[in-house]
């Protein structure tokens, strides 16, 4: 018989293999995976407006950039909307017809900016000339607007 009391070491070690097995487990469990990469930062903030595999950047390439690029501004309004520093620029550049800043730092959302994409703007006429955004389109870069928007 084994005396338990002679040699308390050896009455652990058989709890020592379960032991180690269940806790290698749980860390293994625990470090595994995790729910989502920073090249997935709607994972962590709660999500886009941007349809999947559309940004700012791209909508702004694709339907703006015709008259509004570093190279076709005078086209435009003398609005570059492809140089570095958007959208923050947005908020310093004054619109022709309002000469107030595109962007209205105090509502973001409701900028000139934006304004210019629905059918009624204001003044001048609905951006991108001879159509329209979707929905997706404007909601995403409404978003990206009130996020670049300059601390105060």
């Amino acid at each position: 018989m084994l005396d338990l009391f002679a040699n308390p070491s050896a009455a652990r070690r058989p709890y020592r293999a379960p032991l180690a097995t269940l806790f290698a487990a749980a860390l293994l469990a625990t470090t595994a995976g995790c729910a989502g990469g920073l090249d997935e930062p709607e994972r962590f903030t709660g999500g886009s407006s941007c349809a999947p595999g559309t940004t700012a950047s791209s909508i702004l390439q694709a339907q703006c950039f015709s008259c509004h690029s570093t190279e076709t501004k005078a086209t435009g309004a003398n609005l570059d909307l492809q140089a570095a520093g958007l959208p923050g620029r947005l908020y310093t550049t004054n619109a022709q017809c309002t000469s107030k800043p595109l962007a209205d730092s105090a509502n973001p959302s409701q900028s000139f900016f934006l304004k210019k994409l629905t059918p009624s703007p204001g003044c001048g006429a609905q951006m991108p000339q001879g159509g329209s955004l979707n929905a997706a389109d404007t909601a995403c870069l409404t978003d990206w607007l009130v996020a670049g928007k300059p601390s105060p």
